[in-house]
């Protein structure tokens, strides 16, 4: 072994960051998650920041909500790069000083990857990041996918197919309108679904 590759193993490294992804449909318990891990770093002291979409407003203003209620408090952004990397953003110290960073809804954030990249492999930050992993039309939604080759784990959820009800596995979020754009936030816009109903409901 050369001088060089000697000094290259016995560097020490900087704290690694770690990066999970939680995803699912509609109705999949993925807030339930993030609400869960903010539960649990907190008790043992980590500092830890929740970001939400600023759209996401279903059930509390100012509050990350699950369907049922349970709440944290969260930043509530539709600007993720300059939340991380403005100093004079009112969020940027909170953020940059976490030991901990949930995102909420990270299908819906412009420039998500970069951001995130930055946050785990330069900063050495945990990041946790839950949404859709695709969108009503079983497409791709935002950047969030792009993150899978970086990340340490990836959680599937899935919920039950609220049509048929007979305890198969809602892997796919419905949309129930006639709203074309990919945007349209409101859990009463869609039904999480199994394959099956999935097909027979959006066939033309």
């Amino acid at each position: 072994m050369n001088e060089t590759m000697s000094k290259m193993i016995q560097t020490p490294h900087l704290e690694e960051g770690y990066l999970e992804l939680i995803l699912g449909p509609m109705f999949s318990g993925k807030t339930t998650q993030i609400i869960q891990i903010h539960n649990n770093y907190s008790y043992i002291g980590k500092k830890v920041v929740v970001i939400n979409f600023s759209e996401d407003k279903r059930y509390h203003d100012t509050m990350l909500s699950t369907h049922d209620r349970k709440m944290i408090p969260c930043i509530l952004s539709d600007d993720l790069v300059d939340n991380w990397s403005n100093t004079l953003n009112p969020h940027y110290r909170d953020l940059n000083e976490a030991d901990v960073i949930l995102i909420n809804e990270g299908q819906f954030f412009k420039g998500l990857k970069d951001v995130v990249l930055d946050m785990i492999e330069k900063q050495g930050k945990i990041v946790y990041i839950c949404g859709l992993d695709g969108d009503f039309k079983r497409q791709k939604f935002g950047e969030l996918l792009d993150l899978i080759p970086y990340c340490d784990k990836v959680t599937k959820l899935t919920s039950l197919c609220s049509v048929c009800r007979n305890g198969k596995k809602g892997l796919f979020s419905c949309r129930v309108t006639k709203e074309t754009a990919q945007v349209v936030i409101g859990s009463d816009n869609y039904k999480p679904l199994c394959r099956s109903c999935y097909l027979h409901n959006t066939k033309e």
